[in-house]
């Protein structure tokens, strides 16, 4: 997915009837396929949608930077340290350079769990946040159940 990804250009704005023509035979395909893949697995289609969203969706590199950012902003003294350990030094470089390569060390330091790493940090941020309503509260609950029973 990532090198198709990269190979495209994405357009922004209201796409044209033609396209929402296009994107909607294409839903309609992965509707059929979908429900074939969990009448023959027997799984939920849910779940097969979830699994494939934890596989793939994290080709989107925004996110694991937004990730990575509030992960940053929480141990900035461990990830500089991390920095200056590498031999870079931090004097002259603007902040966003010195995030970015903070970022590059945190991936290559755990580079089969990093990605892991930054969903459990923002889970449980979330467990901290205050002013939450009980509705919030019980679909928190309800997620980190689901994960935890998958």
């Amino acid at each position: 997915l990532d090198e198709m990804f990269d190979a495209c250009t994405f357009t922004v704005g209201r796409p044209s009837e033609a396209v929402l023509d296009m994107i909607q035979e294409g839903l309609d395909h992965i509707n059929a396929y979908l429900t074939d893949l969990a009448t023959r697995s027997g799984q939920p289609p849910q779940q097969i949608i979830d699994r494939f969203l934890k596989q793939y969706a994290r080709s989107n590199p925004t996110n694991d930077w937004n990730r990575y950012s509030k992960y940053f902003t929480h141990y900035t003294a461990r990830e500089l340290e991390r920095l200056r350990m590498s031999g870079v030094s931090t004097g002259s470089i603007d902040t966003v350079t010195v995030r970015k390569k903070c970022y590059e060390l945190f991936k290559k330091e755990y580079r089969n769990t990093w990605q892991e790493i930054l969903v459990k940090f923002e889970e449980s941020t979330q467990y901290t946040e205050t002013g939450k309503t009980v509705s919030q509260w019980q679909q928190l609950f309800n997620k980190s159940a689901k994960r935890f029973t998958q």
